[in-house]
């Protein structure tokens, strides 16, 4: 009897054993978990501790630049003055100061973290775009739209209403990466189907469509990433000082008007009423020379790729008695790769094979008269197509449109692991 009841006993304590064993590994899996996952302890302790520095540092890089702006006559912010109260704050070498397009960029070197501080003295973190390039895919997706888009004729100027369809599935590869941590993305391919402008409401209303058109079909309203069409800026912020040479020489063969130079018209006067708007525009000047007419020229205007208007417009055209264009087209016998730093980014433009719009007006002054024109690419080159002629003529043309969306400087982007390719691409979160 007694024996039964040792076996029993040693039984309770062998199960009690295995169950406690259990608990304990149970346990020790959640206690790791809470210490070592994304969102365990030491993960938050490292976030916290690098949120502390981080606002450590633009702490040091707003007092050094509000320094620098009351040492300044005129209350400026300049690299060197900016590195001078920079090294007073942190000690020699620590920092360093350079500029990139409209700011300066400060560069902790300890840490590597890098900010930006605008002409008026506001201070941004930039964020970590390591391991991203131009020419790279990123998997961007975009908003379904099923129904199209409606483009009227009393808006495109065409001879009827048009639907424009989205792409499905394309894919999209970075195009432009800004000093304050902006991604351009375009799309890969160019979708299918021309979209069609015709006379003045063509050269009113066609930058403003076009990019309307990409908004409503390739924007990712969940990420509030809102697309739009490519522009001349987009090409031109990409070439480097042999192809903006190259564009400054350019001379209209007919006319031997040269880039940004202007020419006058008393006999064919009739122009698109957004021209007026227009940086390089001319109604009725006084000037009794072309170069004193030329400093009379519109300077306060909108550029090439502006919209003009909040909304399409009805307005068409009106003509004066004396007109002054200003030559904003120019192209080349065909855009070579040398006029770009990084020839990943002329091939990502340039190398569809395909005629499409970019959402950018431009004027062709020809010997006997002026066109109004829209831009596009074609094949290898820039090219236009004229909507309105100073004589009143319209044009009429259809090419595709290009989608490109702006990644803001708060969105991740998490690189690949490996080469990038179509089918391994950089990821993207909010």
């Amino acid at each position: 009897m007694q024996m039964k009841r040792n076996e029993k006993e040693k039984g309770i304590t062998l199960l009690a054993l295995v169950i406690t064993v259990v608990v304990l590994l149970i346990l020790a899996g959640i206690t790791i978990g809470t210490i070592t996952g994304d969102n365990g302890i030491i993960r938050n302790a490292q976030n916290a501790k690098e949120d502390t520095e981080i606002a450590n540092e633009k702490e040091v890089v707003e007092k050094a630049t509000v320094q620098t702006m009351g040492n300044n006559k005129y209350g400026n912010v300049e690299k060197d003055g900016l590195q001078e109260e920079l090294d007073k704050e942190t000690g020699d070498g620590k920092t360093e100061v350079s500029e990139a397009d409209e700011y300066f960029k400060v560069v902790f070197k300890d840490s590597e973290r890098s900010y930006l501080v605008d002409k008026n003295g506001n201070v941004m973190e930039v964020p970590d775009r390591s391991g991203i390039q131009v020419g790279d895919y990123v998997n961007y997706t975009y908003d379904t739209k099923a129904e199209g888009y409606n483009l009227l004729a009393a808006e495109s100027g065409y001879d009827s209403d048009q639907t424009v369809t989205q792409a499905a599935g394309m894919k999209w590869r970075i195009l432009n990466i800004h000093p304050d941590g902006r991604v351009d993305l375009i799309s890969e391919t160019v979708p299918s189907g021309n979209i069609y402008f015709q006379g003045a409401l063509g050269y009113n209303n066609g930058v403003y469509l076009l990019n309307d058109i990409c908004k409503e079909l390739y924007s990712n309203r969940t990420l509030g990433v809102e697309a739009r069409s490519i522009d001349l800026e987009d090409v031109e912020s990409q070439m480097n000082e042999e192809g903006i040479a190259r564009r400054d020489a350019y001379v209209q063969s007919s006319s031997g008007t040269q880039y940004g130079n202007t020419k006058t018209y008393t006999n064919y006067k009739m122009y698109p009423n957004l021209y007026v708007q227009e940086n390089g525009s001319g109604i009725n000047l006084t000037g009794d020379t072309e170069e004193e007419r030329k400093e009379q020229t519109k300077k306060d205007g909108i550029g090439v790729s502006d919209d003009g208007y909040t909304s399409p417009t009805t307005e068409t055209s009106s003509e004066t008695y004396s007109l002054t264009v200003t030559q904003s087209y120019y192209g080349f016998s065909r855009v070579q790769s040398s006029y770009f730093d990084d020839s990943r980014a002329y091939n990502v433009i340039f190398g569809t094979e395909a005629n499409y719009w970019l959402a950018s007006r431009c004027v062709v002054c020809i010997s006997s008269h002026g066109g109004f024109s829209l831009r596009s690419i074609e094949n290898s080159n820039y090219n236009y197509y004229e909507m309105l002629l100073t004589n009143g003529t319209m044009g009429s043309q259809g090419v595709r449109v290009r989608p490109v969306v702006s990644l803001g400087s708060d969105i991740k982007i998490t690189a690949c692991e490996g080469k990038n390719s179509s089918t391994n691409m950089h990821q993207i979160s909010k």
